[in-house]
């Protein structure tokens, strides 16, 4: 054997056996059997046998099948320092970020790897990436424990531990939140990519530092502002993956088994999107498509703004107040939201009942407080609302009526009572005031296909529900209650971020 094998050089195939059988011989009685064997893979450890299959590893260890856009972004979280996915609703790719998280810890020595995950929100990185994450540590049996505040430990025992991984959570997003995390091999996924603002970005390229290092970005493209956004640009150094729901099994017939073919994103969820948002909206663009939605300065509520509603999480204990939406028949809705101090949440949605039934509905769900501490309610008025409003009136509940075609408090600065109170909504988005549901998709989809304008008159006009009609887009039912649950029967003052659109328009400084 030569001196540099002797020292650790890489040994030639055949002498490692070659030695073993000659230690081990029984007439030297050297060694016992086994320790020979034992000392050489020691001395000259074999690569993993996964170490560059992770989408094998998968299937192998954790029996679990990966279709061919999920082994796509396996293999280059491989053979690339960045992958960045843009995917539609319901891929799978929360799933395939924790598988690859796992076998990132499970194919690199204890010691030498470390995970780091994050998302937009805590609930967001424990009940989503790391609930993957417990599972596939249960269907592999891994090593090592994970606990609840989403900590991989691993060792022999409690007192020999090592953390190997963790989740990080919204309040550490700071550019020193990662000081101090080191390894040779290194791997942080970003998961709900688009909502992780700039300082955590910015974080987690000074962890990357050696070619060791792996990046994985994951989400759906919702803001072409964001950060998301630019990396996923050409000259952003990252691989850039995108996963549409037409690339979806359930379109391409590609074979996937039942149970994972019922998780992915199917026709009929695509189809009903469509028609409630319209093949042109921005969250249709986004969901489905996979792509950044191409949003203009001619709408009223941009995806940063949205993003900024997602991120809040005020504690909503305000007796607060609910916006109802009215529809009589026809394919629009009557639509509930409440508002408790800004947290903005969906109570109900019906169609196809005559006013005294809808009045009915509304009563259900005020008489759910006593009547000496009642919950005030905002009701759209114009049309066939207004007898609602009566109704009610009749019956003592507190209803402010809103009619959106009335004198605007500002009507030097509005058109109408409506384009006022949208543009309010806005202004309370901006200066964060409201706390949006991450999980309302449709409010979501209808806040951000509102447009807007000038008139000739120099006054500011949101488009009406007959307007956005006539372009495919669905009636904003929904984002009309949300926001008839900030309007007050006074005027509403907000502070203005300094500097932002509303403002400079209010003060025509534009």
């Amino acid at each position: 054997m030569s001196k540099s094998a002797m020292r650790g050089g890489a040994v030639p195939i055949g002498i490692d056996a070659e030695l073993t059988a000659l230690l081990e011989r029984e007439e030297f009685g050297i060694l016992p059997i086994g320790t020979a064997d034992a000392a050489m893979r020691l001395m000259y450890p074999q690569p993993a046998p996964y170490q560059h299959s992770p989408a094998a590893w998968i299937q192998d260890v954790l029996g679990e099948f990966v279709w061919s856009k999920q082994e796509e972004i396996c293999q280059s979280v491989v053979d690339n320092k960045i992958t960045m996915v843009k995917a539609c609703h319901g891929p799978g790719k929360s799933f395939i970020a924790a598988r690859i998280g796992a076998w990132w810890l499970n194919v690199h020595k204890l010691g030498d790897a470390f995970l780091v995950s994050t998302a937009p929100s805590w609930p967001q990185v424990q009940a989503i990436l790391w609930r993957e994450m417990r599972r596939a540590h249960r269907l592999g049996n891994l090593p090592g424990r994970i606990t609840l505040d989403c900590h991989w430990h691993m060792g022999e025992g409690r007192s020999e531990e090592e953390l190997i991984g963790m989740g990080r959570k919204p309040a550490d997003y700071d550019e020193h939140a990662f000081q101090g995390l080191h390894a040779r091999f290194i791997l942080i996924i970003l998961d709900e990519a688009c909502g992780i603002p700039v300082p955590l970005w910015n974080a987690v390229k000074t962890l990357a530092t050696n070619d060791n290092a792996r990046i994985l970005g994951i989400g759906n493209p919702d803001d072409p502002g964001s950060e998301f956004a630019h990396m996923c640009k050409p000259g952003s150094g990252a691989n850039v993956i995108s996963i549409s729901a037409f690339d979806s099994p359930n379109f391409t017939g590609e074979y996937v088994p039942d149970e994972v073919a019922e998780n992915l994103v199917t026709p009929g969820w695509v189809e009903d999107r469509r028609k409630d948002w319209g093949e042109g909206s921005p969250l249709y663009v986004s969901k489905v498509l996979a792509e950044f939605p191409d949003v203009t300065d001619e709408y009223l509520i941009s995806p940063s703004l949205i993003q900024t509603g997602l991120q809040l999480d005020l504690p909503g204990v305000e007796k607060g107040r609910y916006g109802a939406d009215i529809a009589r028949f026809g394919q629009n809705k009557s639509v509930v939201y409440r508002n408790r101090g800004g947290q903005i949440r969906f109570v109900d949605a019906w169609a196809l009942m005559d006013t005294m039934k809808t009045t009915g509905r509304i009563v259900d769900i005020v008489s759910k407080h006593h009547r000496a501490n009642p919950v005030p309610v905002t009701v759209d008025a114009t049309g066939v609302g207004g007898g609602v409003v009566d109704s009610l009136k009749e019956q003592e509940f507190n209803v402010t009526p809103f009619e959106g075609a009335s004198r605007a408090w500002r009507p030097d600065k509005f058109i109408n009572r409506r384009s006022e109170a949208w543009w309010t909504f806005r202004v309370m988005l901006e200066a964060g005031e409201i706390d949006l549901d991450p999980t309302d998709e449709t409010l979501l989809a209808q806040l951000q296909s509102v447009k807007w304008w000038i008139n000739s008159a120099g006054k500011i006009q949101v488009e009406p529900k007959e307007d956005m009609m006539e372009r495919g887009i669905a009636s904003p039912d929904y984002a009309d209650a949300a926001v008839l649950s900030t309007v007050h029967n006074t005027p509403l003052t907000v502070q203005m971020v300094e500097g932002s659109v509303a403002q400079d328009l209010l003060q025509k400084v534009m």
